[in-house]
């Protein structure tokens, strides 16, 4: 191992700490790992605050070394949460998205004045759109294109709902491109928008990617939903998209919530609010344009899809059935 890397070790490393705005929390989040000092002075640059005696902190974490012969040998990373530790370590190549897991993690199982949902959510024209999946789905590579073509990023992983108003709050964070979408993506985003490749996680390789900062410092981050979409990425097909019926879209929301049940009442209520407000279809693609076209279709008041009549297709060449 060089000189340099050994003193690396064996000189104490520096505590930081930052002040991290997404959406409607506020984050103290510290480190003294350098990797991730560096991920979040890049990735996060535009949510940092300074925090004063007045900051009120909704979450306040840390990511850091391994304990004992895990901070200097096969080293480890290490999530902690009001003063606990809720996860095993990882390897330290892995603390940026173990930060990213355990942000998400906090969220889903602190934020109850929301109904939260597994999916990503975006918006453009006043438009809100929930695209959501089991993961491996292309949920979030769907949500990365979009991105980049204009959509406003609200988060890639959780929909959150207001119980009272109905409106969609983002977070404003990096997205998380896994294994094939990594590659896809870099026709669409500078190479500076790719945090370092992780890999050897229990998703594969990862790279953490940031909106274009103009799209998310477009504050508040909230919009007005207006339509579900559920996806499946298949190579095989170029798109096909099918009207999805409320009761299915009713199911698909519940399965696919964190805290549905812990809600209770308020969760169905809330759920069953949104799906009446919103429209919803299926759509299975692997041609991101087309995919996109179908989504501005649904969202156009003034456009027409086509009602199971046999052999239609729409001007975007992806098949529509109702």
């Amino acid at each position: 191992m060089p000189i340099l890397d050994r003193l690396k070790k064996i000189i104490p490393a520096i505590n930081k700490h930052y002040t991290v705005v997404t959406g409607p929390f506020i984050m103290s989040i510290s480190s003294p790992v350098p990797s991730v000092q560096r991920y979040i002075e890049s990735h996060y640059a535009h949510n940092l605050i300074d925090c004063n005696d007045n900051t009120f902190i909704d979450f306040e974490i840390q990511i850091g070394f391994g304990k004992g012969i895990r901070r200097w040998f096969r080293q480890q990373a290490t999530f902690t949460f009001n003063h606990h530790q809720p996860f095993k370590p990882l390897p330290l190549n892995q603390a940026n998205a173990m930060l990213e897991w355990g942000m998400n993690w906090v969220i889903s199982s602190y934020a109850h004045q929301y109904l939260i949902i597994h999916a990503a959510t975006l918006e453009k024209d006043g438009n809100g759109i929930i695209i959501s999946a089991p993961s491996g789905s292309g949920k979030s590579t769907l949500c990365a294109y979009l991105a980049a073509k204009g959509w406003r990023l609200l988060s890639d992983e959780l929909a959150l709902i207001d119980p009272e108003t109905l409106q969609l709050h983002g977070l404003g964070r990096p997205m998380n491109l896994k294994n094939q979408s990594v590659d896809l993506m870099r026709n669409y985003y500078p190479k500076s928008a790719f945090s370092p490749i992780i890999q050897d996680t229990h998703k594969g390789k990862i790279s953490l990617v940031k909106a274009r900062s103009t799209y998310t410092e477009q504050l508040p981050l909230v919009a007005d939903p207006k339509l579900l979409v559920f996806v499946n990425y298949d190579p095989s097909e170029s798109c096909y998209a099918e009207r999805v019926t409320q009761s299915h879209a009713l199911t698909e929301i519940i399965q696919n919530s964190f805290n549905f049940g812990l809600l209770n009442q308020q969760g169905f209520q809330t759920a069953k609010a949104l799906v009446n407000k919103t429209k919803a279809l299926f759509i299975e693609y692997h041609n991101f344009q087309e995919c996109e076209s179908v989504i501005k279709e649904y969202l156009d008041e003034r456009s027409s899809i086509p009602r199971q009549q046999s052999g239609n297709t729409a001007s975007s060449e992806c098949a529509h059935i109702t």
